[in-house]
């Protein structure tokens, strides 16, 4: 693998404004293949902005975003997502006319669609039998086999975030951008989410970029760790150096959080 490749995704200086509101102010940041990056801060600390800047919602005021060394910036969503960067939202969207099976392999065949239109009206036997495994594989890898053919609007919330992350991982993206996975998950269902998460990186070598306010979820399974407050950066380590970290601690995260969160703790 090349260095390039092995950058994974690059934020260098980005800034947004909303007017007269600076939201986000000169993030740098790396996700690389590999690895599991968290980006973390209180609510209106410039996250949300800083994902959708990466996956193309957004387009910086400043500064560059490069995926495998491309820039980027100025590359549509779809365009990026061709280009291997997959992203899941904290509103899950899934579509409760269709099982799980064929929610899944949504994931792989909006490949196909993105990269010619119109091209899943026409699929080849070759490129469906394609769909058909990689959706049998990443149901395999969430464990949720068993719901193949439920609908998912049957499915309890930790279930349905498995399918929404089954359905990206089916997409064979690279990189991928997770935002707030765990919300509404409970204790259990957050650390079995966790020990896919690093269960697909040891497998697929994938890179991951994840946003997420439950600390014990960051902790256990993140590499390293952005901090943001008012939309700039404050700190960067890993999770060891985050919970040793005064600055970390009174800017958000408290003594008691950090000190209940174990570094590595779904390694």
């Amino acid at each position: 693998m090349d260095l390039q490749m092995a950058a994974g995704l690059e934020v260098d200086k980005v800034s947004v404004r909303y007017g007269g509101l600076l939201a986000v102010d000169e993030i740098s940041l790396q996700a690389p293949l590999s690895r599991i990056t968290g980006l973390i801060g209180p609510n209106g600390a410039g996250k949300t902005t800083t994902f959708n800047a990466c996956s193309g919602l957004v387009r910086p005021t400043s500064g560059h975003v490069r995926l495998f060394g491309e820039d980027v910036t100025h590359v549509p969503p779809q365009k990026r997502a061709q280009r291997g960067l997959g992203r899941t939202f904290q509103r899950m969207e899934l579509f409760d006319s269709l099982p799980v099976r064929e929610n899944v392999a949504l994931g792989r065949e909006s490949g196909f669609a993105a990269s010619r239109p119109w091209q899943h009206l026409r699929s080849s036997r070759a490129q469906r039998t394609l769909v058909a495994a990689a959706a049998q594989e990443s149901m395999e890898l969430c464990g949720i086999t068993d719901l193949a053919q439920r609908r998912p609007r049957d499915l309890s919330t930790g279930q349905r975030r498995l399918v929404e992350l089954a359905r990206c991982i089916a997409g064979g993206f690279k990189v991928m951008l997770l935002d707030e996975p765990s919300s509404g998950l409970d204790r259990t269902e957050t650390q079995r989410f966790g020990e896919i998460l690093r269960l697909l990186v040891e497998r697929r070598r994938v890179g991951i970029l994840i946003v997420e306010h439950d600390m014990a979820l960051v902790m256990g399974v993140c590499d390293y760790v952005h901090v943001l407050d008012f939309g700039k950066p404050i700190f960067e380590g890993t999770t060891r150096e985050i919970a040793a970290s005064d600055i970390v601690r009174a800017a958000y995260l408290g003594s008691e959080a950090v000190e209940a969160a174990v570094p590595g703790g779904y390694t």
